[in-house]
């Protein structure tokens, strides 16, 4: 490296030298060299416009508007940089409690205006029942109590709906998501977004849902089937049971009101007899004989008696009727006889019905005849399971046709991206100072079929001649890692809709012309979306269009943490800081300037 390539600061504290090279090309081939005038094309598709903070953590009150391109966020550690982040993060669905509130009295409140303008986000907005605009508002507030709500456009929407939302729209690097390099999942995402298999995943991803409720329904009807089959015989027996019985509705009372008549046969026949008797055949005092006398005395009053005839007449009908009754009396008398025999009958089958009744614990024959019934239907349903199952079984085949063919094309184009994505990540990490970086896609056919196909996807990483790539969580650096996420961003950048990125001090640990490296990647990804960095690096902070330093500010109360964006003249001194530390020498800010100047041209 030349010296002339360095601008030298004397007597600049901590930071002897700040590297400001020649060339800015970034990568190798059609990469390098790009014509830097196109940066900050998309006002129109601003994303986050601004962002509101109230009674959050170390932020008491807080405004920021955004603009389009690159804005980095700088400020001391402890500042409360990634505070920040956590209220973004809270609009995007993220967990909190009362622990966040500054002042516990108060609720907390995060606002962020959204510029949705050319996301085709209108179908999303119908599918959950809000109304679109391409301005959106996201709210979340914790009240004092520990209550959370979200909102959309004043519309109160779950934290499930905010993610949803978020994840169309932000994507938050963090140390945490470093972590996430080393998970199969990830790396695969990572894979099929660099080769545009969004739809095709998709495909995929509804017949293996398909297959996998078909599994379900298959192994439940299995198993129904299993246990039908188990209680066949003990299903046949109680069916046997039932069906010899031979039951009919209104049987048990017919039988009991029967039982009750032979029981006391002897006390009705006599009952019927001396009723007859009393009524038509005693010799002088039988109630008809009477009654016909007194019909012969109104009869010999007619003609001195105006109403003797229609005292006859009645007379007459009480006759007609009580004769009518004593004839039914001396048939049924008659009729009527005690028969051991057929008592016996009637008790044996009842007790065969109560027999039943007691078994299947119900008080009716109707309730039986259900119980046989229903008993019928489940042994003819364990032949239906058989058909079920096997039509079931052909249907599960079908969608595994198309679910092959499906992961098929999935990894034919993930192996044809293999090549140009490592080639393109080693350019990069080169680029980024790993001079030897080999980067590998190792795919794997699987036996079965994953959530995305049947392959299964290690990225495998070495920064060193002789070093054989390995897993990157196990053998890259926390530099490295750092310098990997920021490459696989930047390609992915070029590959999908990311409207806006948040890189949370993604360059610790790195300086010189790496870290220039790392902010010329940075405003070539703000051609395409709105990308925000929070960063120790005066490099990176010079690259931003836009500067936001936080701050804390004691008063008699409390402390607070504050956030500002910077004028010119602040951004230098800002920068200058950057450099030399508390004490801010000539150097430090020619250098700053030279740095604003040579980022920014």
């Amino acid at each position: 490296m030349k010296i002339e390539n360095y601008i030298f600061a004397k007597n600049m504290g901590k930071i002897g030298s700040v590297y400001i090279p020649e060339s800015r090309g970034i990568g190798k081939g059609e990469n390098r060299g790009r014509n830097r005038k196109q940066a900050y094309e998309f006002d129109e598709n601003i994303m986050i416009e601004s962002i509101g903070i109230y009674n959050y953590a170390l932020i008491e009150q807080t405004e920021i508007e955004m603009q389009s391109g690159l804005s980095v966020i700088t400020g001391e550690t402890g500042a409360g940089k990634s505070i920040l982040l956590g209220a973004i993060g809270l609009t995007l669905g993220q967990r909190a409690d009362v622990s966040v509130l500054m002042n516990k009295g108060k609720k907390c409140i995060v606002e962020i205006l959204y510029n949705i303008k050319g996301y085709s986000l209108a179908d999303w907005f119908q599918e959950n029942e809000l109304d679109y605009s391409e301005s959106v508002v996201v709210r979340r507030e914790i009240t004092a109590e520990g209550r959370s709500r979200g909102f959309i456009n004043d519309t109160p929407v779950s934290n499930k709906i905010l993610k949803e939302f978020g994840d169309y729209l932000v994507d938050i690097h963090s140390q945490h998501q470093s972590l996430l390099l080393g998970q199969p999942e990830y790396q695969i995402d990572i894979l099929d977004a660099f080769c545009g298999n969004t739809e095709e995943v998709a495909v995929y991803r509804k017949y293996y849902e398909d297959r996998r409720a078909g599994l379900r329904e298959l192994k439940e009807l299995k198993g129904k089937a299993v246990e039908a089959a188990q209680e066949e015989e003990y299903l046949k027996y109680r069916l046997s049971q039932l069906e010899s019985a031979k039951l009919k509705k209104g049987e048990k009372e017919e039988l009991e009101e029967e039982l009750a008549l032979l029981t006391n046969a002897e006390t009705i026949k006599t009952g019927f007899s001396q009723l007859t008797y009393q009524l038509r055949d005693t010799e002088n005092n039988a109630v008809l004989s009477v009654l016909k006398n007194c019909k012969h005395i109104f009869a010999s009053l007619r003609s001195v008696v105006k109403e003797a005839t229609e005292y006859e007449d009645r007379l007459n009908s009480v006759i007609l009727e009580l004769g009518d009754l004593a004839e039914e009396a001396e048939k049924r008398a008659e009729n009527t006889a005690f028969s051991p025999e057929r008592i016996e009958l009637i008790n044996a089958r009842l007790n065969v019905i109560y027999d039943l009744l007691f078994k299947y614990k119900v008080e009716t024959v109707e309730e039986l005849i259900q119980i046989k019934g229903q008993i019928s239907a489940q042994l003819s349903g364990i032949q239906e399971y058989t058909d079920r199952i096997e039509q079931l079984e052909k249907k599960i085949e079908g969608i595994e046709s198309h679910l092959q063919k499906a992961a098929a094309h999935l990894h034919a184009a993930r192996v044809a991206a293999q090549l140009p994505l490592c080639k393109e990540m080693e350019c990069l990490l080169q680029d980024l100072g790993i001079k030897h970086a080999r980067f590998e896609v190792a795919i794997r056919e699987a036996e079965e079929f994953l959530g995305n196909g049947k392959d299964e996807v290690s990225f495998l990483f070495a920064a060193n001649k002789n070093q054989q790539p390995g897993e990157i969580a196990k053998v890259a650096s926390g530099g490295e890692i750092s310098r990997v996420m920021l490459s696989l961003k930047y390609v992915l950048s070029k590959t999908r809709q990311l409207p806006v990125i948040v890189f949370d001090e993604i360059d610790t640990g790195l300086s010189g012309e790496i870290a220039h490296r790392m902010a010329q990647m940075m405003q070539e990804m703000a051609q395409r979306m709105q990308v925000i960095c929070i960063s120790h690096l005066p490099q990176i902070a010079a690259a931003g269009k836009d500067h936001f330093k936080v701050y804390k500010e004691d008063n008699p109360v409390n402390t607070i943490s504050r956030i500002r964006k910077l004028s010119p003249s602040e951004r230098v001194n800002e920068i200058a800081g950057m450099i030399s530390g508390s004490e801010i020498t000539p150097a430090a800010l020619e250098t700053a300037r030279n740095l604003l100047k040579f980022e920014n041209k």
